[in-house]
């Protein structure tokens, strides 16, 4: 084996000095411009699709009394976010190995949470669904104490499936940005808006599906005002803390004020998923109920989805992980 000169043994010490250089390092594994591109993004997907589907079960079953919509949020829930998990995995063996730590895995417990909502949801909604495939009796109707039990054990299970993310982006803590408490209840604030957005979309077109459509639409308005302050107090919240936190974290705050991540950050999560649909609301009360209102709340509504997404996307992709020297 050839001897390295003294000029070589520099040259690779340099180079490994460059490679744990003292700067925080991008993570590539979640979201979409991943290393693995689609299947990366398939995770943010997921974060998305099971926050806003646990959040329309929580809206729609248990404030606004509406089976419809509480059915659309289980389907996105076991159907739209298992797709998106089993896609970024590559192989279903993978997906039930992370039921297997609920002792120390945020991970094993929201998708056990995740299976305690779609069981006990079905089980209360079963009244409702029975008909629909031709079952003229259940046991329990959607009135009987028994039925409460089973949606009071489902709006557990979606409350955790809807927070589970954020705990689990928490307990990376290498990543200054993700590690921070904000982060579970700032999900948990989208998660429930993002249900009131599904419900108000689904009121809209299904307005046979209440019994006082208006009246429903009125408490939608006032839930969607009141949550669209606690997300922009949460977002404030969110920037404060990134602002006093390491220098890795000001870094994650820089890229996503000023970044490509900017883009997605100001001009989607703020600009047209807060501040628009805010305008919009205040312009709905004015104009109270009509064509012109129904136009402007099913507009907010997919503003605020939008602007849901993008807040999840520029989190995952203004992660940085601390320097390792």
């Amino acid at each position: 084996m050839r001897l390295l000169s003294a000029g070589e043994v520099n040259v690779m010490a340099e180079t490994q000095q460059k490679e744990m250089v003292c700067a925080p390092r991008a993570q590539l594994e979640w979201g979409f411009g991943g290393r693995r591109k689609i299947r990366d993004g398939a995770l943010l997907l997921a974060l998305f699709i099971g926050g806003i589907g646990a959040g329309q079960f929580v809206v729609s079953a248990w404030l606004l009394s509406y089976p419809l919509g509480a059915v659309v949020g289980l389907l996105f829930v076991a159907v739209g976010k298992s797709a998106a998990h089993l896609a970024y995995l590559g192989r279903p063996s993978r997906f039930l190995r992370l039921f297997m730590r609920p002792k120390s895995s945020w991970v094993s417990r929201g998708l056990i949470a995740m299976m305690f909502l779609i069981v006990f949801g079905l089980a209360y909604l079963a009244p409702y669904l029975a008909p629909m495939v031709g079952i003229d009796w259940t046991a329990w109707s959607m009135t009987d104490a028994i039925n409460g039990l089973f949606l009071g054990i489902a709006i557990i299970a979606a409350f955790i499936v809807m927070i589970y993310d954020g705990f689990v982006l928490n307990s990376c803590k290498s990543i200054s940005s993700w590690h921070t408490m904000l982060l579970p209840v700032m999900f948990f604030v989208y998660s429930i808006a993002g249900g009131v957005a599904m419900s108000a979309l689904m009121t809209i077109f299904d307005p046979g599906g209440m019994l006082n459509t208006e009246d429903m639409i009125t408490q939608i308005i006032r839930l969607d005002t009141f949550l669209l302050s606690a997300m922009c107090a949460m977002i404030v919240f969110y920037i404060m803390n990134l602002y006093s936190s390491d220098l890795t974290g000001r870094e994650s705050l820089r890229r996503l004020m000023m970044g490509r991540t900017a883009v997605f950050f100001i001009g989607l999560a703020l600009v047209t998923g807060l501040l628009v649909p805010m305008i919009l609301t205040a312009f709905h009360q004015v104009e109270g109920i009509g064509t012109v209102a129904t136009y402007l709340l099913a507009a907010s509504a997919i503003l605020e989805l939008a602007g849901d997404l993008s807040v999840r996307h520029s989190i995952l992709k203004t992660g940085l992980h601390a320097p390792v020297m």
